[in-house]
Parts: C-alpha cells; sequence; structure tokens
C-alpha cells in the first residue's frame, strides 16, 4: 500500500493523549446505549407491552443510520470540519436518549434508536478523522489501533451503567443518565482545534465506486466489518446466555461480562498498536488472531465449562477482536490519497461494517444453542481471514 500523506502532526504527545482519549470516550459512550437496551430488554417490551421481537427490532435500527448514511456524514465532516461534527454527534445522541426515557410505544422507541445511532454514525466518522488527520507516525498507529475496541467496551459501558438501574422498572433513568454524558461530551468537544471545511472532494475515488476501484479498500472494510459483526452478535447473546447456562443475575452478570470486556479490549488494543510499530506482518497476525478468537469463542460458549472459565473465553476473545479490529483500522491512513478525503474513506469502511453489523441482532437471536453461536461465528471469521489485505508492509495487495 501507498504511504500516507499526512505528514505534520497538529499536537504534541501530551495533546494527541487527551484527543485518543475524547475521541475514544465519545464513541464509548455512543455504543453504550447498545449495553442499557439489551440490560432492560425484557422490561422495556413488558412496560411499553410489545413483544421482545418488536422491542428487539430497535437495536437493529441503531445500525440503520450509519448503514445507510455514513458516507454522506464523511462528506459533511470533511466540509463543515471536525469539530461541528462531534457536537452534532453529541446533540444526537442526547436526543436519542431522551427520546427512548419518554417512549411509551414503539414510535417514540425506534425513533430514539434512528437518533442515537445517528450520533453514532457521526463519531465512528469523526474520530479516526480526527485521529489520522491531527496525528502521525507511530503515535497515530497506536492511537487507531487502540480507538478502534470501541465497540465491546462501549456495550461494556451500557451493562455498567444499567447497574445501579437493575431493580424495579427505572430503566428510563438508565437513558437519563447515558444523555447527562452526551451533554458533557458536547460540551468538551468545544476544546477541540478548529479543521478548516475542504473546498473540494475529487469526483474519482470517492463514493462507493472506491470499493470497485482499490480492491484493498474494500478487502480492508470485510477485514474490519466481518469481526465486528461478531462481536456485536456475541455480545448481545452472552449475557442471557450466561444468565440461562449458569444462573447468574443481571447485576452480576453485566458487572462480570463488562469488567472482562473493558480489560480485555483495552489490552489488546495497546498491544496491537506496540506490535505494528515493530511492522510485524499485518496480514499473519491478523489470521493468527482469527485462529485464537475462534478457539476462544469455542471456551465462551461451550455448556459444560463454568461461569469463570466463559469469562476467561469472553477475555480471549476480546483480545483477540481487539488485535483484529487495530491492526485493520490502523491501515486506513495508507488507503487515503489526500487529507481532505479522510472523511470520506472512514466514512465508506464504517458505512460496509454499519451494513454488515445491520442484521446481526436478528440472526444471533434467531440461533438457539451453543454449537450454532459458535458455528455462524467461526464462518464469518474464516470469510474475514481470507478477504484481509497484506496490509503496508507490501506495495502491492
Amino acid at each position: 500500500m501507498k504511504e500516507p500523506v499526512f505528514d505534520t502532526p497538529l499536537f504534541d504527545s501530551r495533546g494527541s493523549f487527551f484527543l485518543l482519549v475524547f475521541c475514544y470516550v465519545a464513541v464509548v459512550a455512543s455504543m453504550g446505549v447498545i449495553g442499557i437496551f439489551v440490560s432492560f430488554l425484557p422490561r422495556i417490551a413488558q412496560d411499553l407491552a410489545i413483544s421482545k421481537a418488536q422491542a428487539g427490532l430497535a437495536l437493529s435500527l441503531f445500525s440503520v443510520p450509519s448503514a445507510l448514511a455514513c458516507l454522506p456524514i464523511g462528506r459533511l465532516i470533511d466540509r463543515i470540519g471536525i469539530l461541528l461534527g462531534m457536537m452534532l454527534a453529541g446533540l444526537l445522541m442526547g436526543a436519542g436518549d431522551v427520546m427512548l426515557a419518554v417512549s411509551n410505544g414503539r414510535v417514540e422507541l425506534y425513533l430514539g434508536m434512528l437518533l442515537a445511532g445517528a450520533g453514532f454514525g457521526c463519531l465512528v466518522v469523526a474520530c479516526p478523522s480526527a485521529l489520522v488527520s491531527w496525528l502521525s507516525g507511530d503515535i497515530r498507529t497506536r492511537a487507531l489501533s487502540f480507538w478502534s475496541t470501541y465497540g465491546p467496551v462501549g456495550y461494556a459501558f451500557g451493562l455498567l451503567l444499567s447497574v445501579p438501574f437493575a431493580s424495579g422498572s427505572a430503566w428510563r433513568h438508565a437513558f437519563y443518565s447515558h444523555a447527562a454524558v452526551a451533554v458533557a461530551l458536547t460540551a468538551l468537544s468545544l476544546f477541540l482545534p478548529r479543521k478548516g471545511a475542504s473546498v473540494e472532494l475529487r469526483s474519482e475515488n470517492v463514493g462507493l465506486g472506491l470499493l470497485f476501484r482499490d480492491s484493498s479498500v474494500i478487502r480492508l472494510a470485510a477485514a474490519l466489518a466481518l469481526p465486528n459483526a461478531v462481536a456485536y452478535g456475541v455480545s448481545v447473546v452472552t449475557p442471557s446466555y450466561l444468565n440461562r447456562v449458569y444462573g447468574m443475575g443481571l447485576g452480576l452478570s453485566n458487572s462480570g461480562i463488562a469488567g472482562a470486556k473493558i480489560f480485555a479490549m483495552m489490552l489488546g488494543g495497546v498491544l496491537t498498536g506496540y506490535v505494528l510499530t515493530k511492522k510485524f506482518h499485518f496480514r499473519v497476525m491478523y489470521r493468527i488472531l482469527i485462529c485464537l478468537g475462534a478457539t476462544a469463542l469455542l471456551v465462551l460458549f461451550f455448556p459444560k465449562g463454568s461461569f469463570g472459565l466463559a469469562l476467561v473465553g469472553l477475555i480471549v476473545w476480546l483480545l483477540a477482536f481487539g488485535g483484529m479490529a487495530g491492526a485493520a483500522t490502523a491501515q486506513l491512513p495508507f488507503l487515503v490519497n489526500r487529507k481532505e478525503d479522510i472523511g470520506s474513506v472512514s466514512g465508506l469502511i464504517g458505512q460496509v461494517t454499519s451494513i454488515v453489523c445491520l442484521a446481526t441482532p436478528p440472526v444471533y437471536f434467531a440461533l438457539a444453542g451453543w454449537s450454532q453461536y459458535w458455528g455462524l461465528s467461526c464462518v464469518v471469521l474464516c470469510c474475514a481471514a481470507l478477504a484481509v489485505p497484506s496490509g503496508r508492509t507490501n506495495p502491492q495487495v
């Protein structure tokens, strides 16, 4: 692949750290609504007098805005700047949380998840755009690798935020609490630098046509999207599965799963970023992590073990997934010809990821046993292993 075109970093090492923290916290918070919703899904269905399937549809709706509009969002952020994109994301997140908290039926529930999903869609474009545009060198590689672990960590954040409201019918207060986090992040985004708006977008190499003009783009998108789909599916079924198999209550199950996710994903992202700066071959490392992840999922879902052993399997799976996502995301700068196009490329890859993840919750909810969970996950991971490009160490993909 080509060398990246961004040569001048905007931040020193201390500023880079705070930028990474903000981008990570923002996208983790935006994913938290999924963890909250999954924790209270049966209760929400009961209080709103709808079926669990109807309530579960809201999980898929969360992915709709980014699946349909990530590329337009990327072009918008290329024009209005990263700062305004971050602020827009926070406002959409907060509006979605409030709508979920006051919902009395399916319409409000679905609208709330669409708004929250739109905020998430803005962040999955704006955050990597900020990291790629404002950082450089090994710092950028490590930052992108670490940032890419947001999915399961965000879900875990939602699980933890649900614990204080686990008893009774206090699920609405969990969404209000999440809205407060969104407001705080919107205010903090004002401290970001103002990035000048782009005045030009090339007609070539932008849009969905880029997927077919450059095979490395679609292959990298698949290498990022498919493990994300598995991680999403595993996340939505794990709490109820472990509760059913081992009889764990909501509070204990959520706390254990959340702790495992946060520890494993952050460690995986850090280690992957370090390894990539040592010029380890990207595709070889990615395929090793695929094998490790498939083995870990077997340990997680095998019903003859124990809750502790299942948590070990979950931790190892998340370490492997963190490595896959981190390694793939760190390749992003090498696919961009101009700094002004980073939003479009980020949006394109984010849109592919969201489209793949759109069908994940209903598919995993439709599965009945551990062998089906594991079998489907292995098939998807094998497809990712076949799709992954060779990486930056080889100019020919």
